[in-house]
């Protein structure tokens, strides 16, 4: 069996997931919701500590999931996730 709305979420959380390599131990959170004809995507990524969080969102079509999925991780890459995130995989 196979939910379509589970299905669009789920490839934009995994996009996301993917551009950033997450793993179990990395702090990252991404989370999609439909709206309409529309998909809502949140990100972040933090400091294990939780001293610091990046977050990120994006809206755009359904179609374009994966896409909007890969926005999110850029943004949060851009915003200085990247450098926590290399910390951690050091």
């Amino acid at each position: 069996l196979q939910d379509e709305d589970s299905t669009i979420r789920v490839r934009a959380e995994r996009a996301m997931n993917e551009r950033l390599k997450g793993g179990c131990q990395v702090p990252i959170a991404g989370f999609a919701e439909l709206q309409g004809e529309q998909l809502f995507m949140r990100g972040l990524v933090g400091k294990p500590d939780g001293s610091v969080i990046y977050r990120a969102e994006k809206t755009g079509p359904i179609t374009e999931a994966e896409a909007i999925g890969r926005a999110v991780a850029d943004e949060l890459l851009l915003s200085g996730a990247g450098e926590v995130l290399k910390a951690l995989y050091a």
